[in-house]
């Protein structure tokens, strides 16, 4: 198979990594348009339009357009390729479709929308599907967070909790991200617990102190997503997740490979709870590490692309 891909320009976005990586696991043919986002090889204009006379589907990522300057995705090309009947427009953005948290800006990029005949998007809401096109595309668990070698497989758990977003409370202000964090440093700070709350760490360590932690804290980041659930969850520990609203399929369910909370008192109660109960702790982050291998890796989440690509409705293809 063959995709020619146009690409975030240098810019990481957490979608297009993830649909990136599966795109290779399965051995397709990725014809990008730029480096970054784990992008193996480039072609120029001409080769990329040329390449797409025979391709089998065309995949326009968002990235954020103008995040620091950095420009848009070469979406020029679509009119230049002009085969809107196997173009899928991948949707990376929260909030809105620039991905910057302004008021009154439309969540849909309409522009896109008309030169797509698929609308995969990270942050479904349910007037969302209202349109055609719109399928649910959630971020998941990326091939970096997996480590299987031998030592790390092997790591036992050590720390009571862990509690970071970005160093400290973090520096988006969603969701319940600031009473979380209080609640965890208040209970570090008691000495009573061995937990690691606030640290800054680089990506080594990140995953050796989630790997060794009974649970890992997750809150809404950018809108009601975070990618720090997939973290977590890939490293076969029990996640505490504030509840997420965006639609997607094979969501995790409570106290069965995951923990939900949806207030501060029912996150300070939950997290009391679970804090007595180690072996529980255990079983939920071996159930959420199957559920991701079944349902949320790269390579599963572009297959199911490619089925809902072929026909089928997203809402079913995991039933059974």
């Amino acid at each position: 198979m063959k995709i020619v891909a146009i690409t975030p320009n240098g810019k990481m976005d957490t979608l297009a990594i993830f649909i990136i990586d599966g795109l290779y696991d399965i051995g397709v043919d990725v014809i990008a348009t730029d480096f970054g986002n784990n992008v193996k090889k480039v072609y120029t204009d001409d080769e990329i339009i040329e390449h797409s006379k025979d391709a089998d589907y065309i995949f326009a990522f968002a990235g954020k357009h103008g995040y620091n300057g950095v420009p848009s995705p070469k979406f020029y090309l679509l009119d230049k390729i002009n085969r809107p009947e196997i173009t899928a427009y991948i949707d990376g953005s929260e909030y809105n479709w620039t991905s910057f948290p302004k008021i009154n800006e439309p969540r849909i990029n309409e522009k896109l929308y008309e030169k797509c005949k698929w609308y995969f998007k990270r942050a479904v809401h349910e007037d969302d599907l209202k349109r055609s096109k719109i399928i649910p595309c959630y971020i998941g668990a990326r091939n970096s967070y997996f480590n299987n070698n031998d030592e790390f497989s092997n790591m036992k758990k050590e720390y009571d909790f862990y509690c970071s977003f970005g160093g400290n409370a973090g520096h988006v202000e969603t969701g319940l991200r600031q009473p979380v964090y209080s609640y965890c440093n208040e209970l570090d700070n008691t000495g009573f617990f061995n937990s690691v709350v606030g640290k800054w760490l680089d990506s080594e360590n990140y995953f050796e102190i989630i790997k060794k932690s009974y649970i890992g804290i997750s809150a809404w980041g950018a809108e009601n997503c975070c990618r720090r659930m997939w973290e977590i969850i890939s490293n076969k520990t029990c996640c505490f997740i504030q509840k997420p609203f965006i639609i997607y399929p094979n969501k995790f369910v409570d106290g069965e490979s995951c923990v939900y909370y949806e207030t501060i008192d029912e996150f300070r109660e939950k997290l009391d709870y679970y804090l007595q109960d180690k072996e529980e702790c255990i079983r939920i982050g071996n159930n959420g590490y199957e559920h991701i291998l079944k349902y949320h890796t790269s390579s599963k989440r572009v297959n199911y692309m490619l089925k809902v690509m072929e026909g089928k409705n997203w809402e079913k293809l995991y039933e059974n």
